[in-house]
């Protein structure tokens, strides 16, 4: 049966993967840096590397695209003292350009992950990502394609209204 200190580790790690793909729709290197060790290593198959080149990588591969949103499910972690294990379902969607027409990607896989507990803190220390099928068609994405202006829509980096609304809390807290 689980103990409570392992249902707390299992959520630390889970948001690892949340964290992760945050920071990959909202283009925030620091963020996605943040969810590795500075020695772990990553391999999308594309690139295989240390994790400090691999959020340079897919900074820069994805920096064009026009916009991407990712959901996470079905994470299941194994806890072995200071280590884990865990495969994490993935779901991304993409729109962006080839030959100047958008298109939308949708793909699906799994990352399977080894992290470890240093100083207190759950990282990851190497990720695999195994993509199991995906869908690319033009895209249909009438608002994108006429322009019509929509200040709430997601934006890449810190423009996008996240970022907003986490200043407004970090300052309302370090008011009190």
């Amino acid at each position: 049966m689980a103990t409570m200190d392992d249902l707390l580790d299992k959520q630390e790690i889970m948001e690892l993967s949340y964290r992760y793909s945050r920071a990959f729709d909202r283009m925030d290197a620091e963020l996605m840096a943040a969810v590795y060790w500075p020695d772990g290593t990553d391999d999308h198959g594309a690139f295989k590397g240390t994790a400090p080149d691999y959020v340079a990588w897919v900074m820069g591969f994805v920096g064009a695209w026009e916009s991407t949103h990712h959901d996470n499910t079905n994470i299941l972690i194994d806890l072995d003292g200071d280590v884990a294990f865990g495969e994490v379902h993935w779901t991304g969607y993409c729109h962006y350009r080839i030959d100047g027409v958008l298109y939308d990607n949708i793909a699906v896989g799994r990352y399977l992950d080894p992290y470890e507990l240093r100083n207190d803190e759950w990282r990851i220390k190497h990720r695999t990502c195994l993509p199991d099928w995906s869908r690319l068609k033009p895209a249909n994405d009438a608002m994108h394609e006429v322009g019509l202006a929509n200040p709430l829509r997601g934006q890449r980096g810190g423009g996008d209204h996240l970022y907003n609304l986490c200043n407004i809390a970090i300052l309302a807290d370090a008011a009190e």
